[in-house]
């Protein structure tokens, strides 16, 4: 290949990689502390101490932390919660319904690491899975409602993050 071919090629792999969206792989860590920061205020909007955890695709916790007073059960639960809706693709309470007897996934909520109440979400962007998150410290429906939140006010402050595919 001569230099002019493999600079037109450099030229064009350039040009194509400017086109192309950002391929996000995971939650960076500013993304990741800027999710929390938003779980902390909307917890404390809401007069709820909770134990936020991040897992990455992997399931390995990114960011964690605990607010003054949360329940100690919660230290167990949110990491579960987060590990859960990676490891299934799907929100915790949408499993809730799926472990009852007779329904598809029966007895999985007896696996170790597998959490079952609400309060566990997957992080998508453009189709990608890019982590989850689990909430845990008040009732089922305020650990949600605080994840839905924060979510919501990450995609209005940096890139959209969607609870399903």
């Amino acid at each position: 290949m001569s230099a002019n071919e493999a600079s037109l090629d450099n030229w064009i792999n350039e040009a194509i990689a400017t086109q192309l969206p950002e391929r996000r792989m995971s939650l960076s860590l500013d993304d990741s502390e800027a999710l929390a920061k938003l779980a902390r205020e909307v917890a404390q909007e809401c007069d709820v101490p909770i134990v936020f955890s991040l897992v990455d695709t992997c399931g390995q916790q990114r960011f964690f932390f605990s607010m003054d007073n949360a329940l100690l059960v919660s230290h167990t639960l949110a990491p579960q919660k987060a590990w859960t809706a990676v490891a299934l693709k799907m929100a915790t309470h949408e499993l809730a319904a799926l472990v009852q007897p007779g329904g598809d996934l029966y007895g999985l909520e007896k696996e170790k690491d597998i959490c079952c109440f609400g309060g566990g979400f997957p992080c998508w962007s453009g189709g990608r899975l890019l982590g989850g998150i689990g909430i845990s410290g008040g009732s089922v429906e305020e650990d949600m409602l605080i994840a839905r939140q924060a979510l919501a006010r990450f995609s209005a402050l940096r890139y959209p993050l969607a609870t399903s595919r």
